[in-house]
């Protein structure tokens, strides 16, 4: 009896995920290859990488738990938002935990709350995950521009919300490197003190992910590691 190999076992959750709802599987695939393309700026081991990478799916797992009305985004209140974003957070930490992923399940149960997580691996996939919500059009707004997503991010450094280093670093990498005149125009919001200019040695990847979420995934995008 032979037993999946990696790949088919991202395919499986990517495909639970689109079952589910598309944007669910979006959301996944944009925040995993983001993760990856971050993971190798900031120097992090194929194992660190690997496992935000799953984190990444295994967040909106929880969702499978979830009716199709609470799956909307469309919370008359907040106090109803906070009650059904809690049952998604710990259900996905409890399918990662099931399936013997103790440091996905480690990254999950700290990302979504408004302190610095303790884990390190939290704290990044933290950041890197408030990006893509803000990025992403909910049901009861539509996408965030740069400059409003950078603010977002700029406002919980300050707050102490997310690690302000990891912010930082996020937004330099995101901003200086960037071939889009409008993310460069972006960073000169006040306090983020990012140089606009284009250095000689070009990294268009973030770009190239932005792009990626702006349009439909196709199932077989790449991801794997």
């Amino acid at each position: 009896m032979s037993y999946p190999s990696f790949h088919s076992f991202v395919k499986l959750l990517r495909s639970l995920l689109k079952r589910r709802q598309p944007w669910l599987y979006e959301e996944s695939v944009f925040l995993a290859d983001l993760c990856l393309a971050y993971g190798t700026i900031a120097g992090l081991t194929d194992r660190n990488k690997k496992t935000l990478f799953l984190a990444a799916h295994f967040k909106n797992l929880g969702a499978l738990y979830l009716d199709d009305e609470n799956l909307k985004q469309e919370y008359p209140d907040h106090s109803e938002a906070l009650t059904q974003m809690g049952a998604l957070f710990n259900a996905s930490t409890q399918l990662a935990k099931d399936a013997g992923l103790e440091e996905v399940a480690d990254v999950l149960s700290q990302y979504h709350l408004r302190a610095i997580p303790p884990n390190h691996l939290a704290r990044i996939f933290q950041v890197l995950n408030t990006w893509v919500s803000c990025r992403q059009r909910k049901g009861w707004r539509s996408a965030m521009s740069d400059k409003e997503a950078l603010i977002i991010l700029k406002q919980r450094a300050e707050m102490q919300w997310s690690d302000p280093k990891v912010v930082f670093h996020f937004i330099e990498h995101l901003c200086r490197y960037s071939a889009r005149a409008d993310r460069r125009e972006a960073c000169t919001i006040t306090g983020f003190q990012v140089p606009p200019e284009v250095p000689a040695n070009k990294d268009y990847g973030f770009d190239t992910l932005e792009d990626q979420f702006q349009y439909p995934v196709e199932a077989e995008t790449a991801g794997g590691l």
